[in-house]
């Protein structure tokens, strides 16, 4: 097949996944592994990850390599064609989700994925967390299906992240008007016992977190927005 052929069959897949295309998307559309190698090799296309390419010539996003990690959960369906809440798909979280919504700076060496049910992968890239979500615990980012910054903070505290990391971005979070604290407090009451918070409430939770980095829920309440410079 001619490469010139071979681009406008895969702009039906790339105009709408952020540039990118998986290898049974190309199949499907009738670009076969030959050429997809020729591509790679003349530069048009490169590899994202296994089994999905992105062209070269498309501008590439900050959350590319998210992006790629969950067109790979359904590598033969179409992005924009899958439902937040995928029965057969996944949703970014844990700390590639905080990664996202600009909160923290934790280590995030592998894509963190939700899954409706318990799945493995190969790529040692992703990581694969089987969780049930509702759909006020998710959110949309330029397509890809983010959990919000309160269920996020609840995934963390429910993986015992250190106190201050999971402090810094409460404070980054109200701050930036993503979540309130009261829904806050009573959103992570389950994870009360595992920090060793007294009283056992959300408050005191939010009250232990935030010392960590010398605030108060008080203080947070009242603090200035930082202006945007």
């Amino acid at each position: 097949m001619e490469m010139v052929r071979a681009l406008e069959l895969l702009g039906g897949y790339t105009a709408g996944q952020w540039g990118m295309v998986t290898t049974q998307q190309a199949l499907s559309s009738g670009v076969d592994d030959v050429t997809l190698h020729r591509l790679k090799a003349a530069g048009l296309l490169e590899s994202v990850r296994r089994g999905v390419y992105a062209a070269t010539s498309a501008a590439a996003s900050d959350a590319q390599v998210e992006q790629a990690a969950w067109l790979a959960l359904r590598p033969e369906v179409a992005g924009w064609s899958r439902p937040p809440l995928d029965p057969d798909g996944g949703v970014v979280s844990h700390q590639s989700a905080a990664r996202l919504h600009g909160l923290g700076d934790l280590v995030n060496a592998r894509v963190d994925i939700t899954t409706p049910r318990r799945r493995t992968t190969r790529d040692p890239g992703v990581r694969l967390r089987r969780g049930d979500l509702a759909e006020a615990d998710v959110t949309v980012l330029d397509g890809l299906p983010v959990t919000t910054p309160l269920r996020t903070i609840y995934d963390l505290l429910g993986q015992r992240t250190d106190a201050s990391h999971v402090a810094t971005i409460i404070r980054q979070a109200v701050e930036a008007g993503q979540v309130r604290l009261d829904e806050l407090a009573e959103r992570i009451r389950p994870h009360v016992r595992a920090y060793g918070a007294k009283p056992p409430t959300g408050k005191a939770l939010l009250e232990l977190l935030l010392a960590q980095i010398g605030l108060s829920v008080q203080a947070l309440a009242v603090r200035p927005v930082p202006l945007e410079t």
